[in-house]
């Protein structure tokens, strides 16, 4: 089977999957808005995710290991910084 270039004229990259950037732009604004204080749930239903990629770019970015990582991060640190105003207000 051989492959006309002049049969074909879409775009050539797209059987390659969705542009990484797309995906690092989602990752950022999933990972900035929870840093700023969001419920994941709330940020998922914001209508510029929809814009940044779709349903199917955002459920993949968020099953990401790095995206899943930065969460966790943020939530650990949130954690830490929690039990330290619990033991300074307990007087522990």
């Amino acid at each position: 089977m051989s492959f006309d270039v002049h049969e074909y004229s879409g775009n050539p990259f797209l059987v390659f999957g969705p542009r990484p950037r797309r995906e690092l732009r989602v990752r950022a604004y999933i990972v900035r808005q929870h840093r700023s204080g969001r419920r994941l749930a709330d940020i998922l239903e914001d209508p510029c995710l929809r814009r940044l990629g779709g349903q199917s770019v955002v459920w993949r970015t968020l099953m990401n290991p790095a995206t899943l990582i930065a969460l966790r991060a943020h939530t650990d640190d949130e954690l830490t910084q929690l039990a330290a105003e619990g033991a300074r207000v307990s007087g522990g």
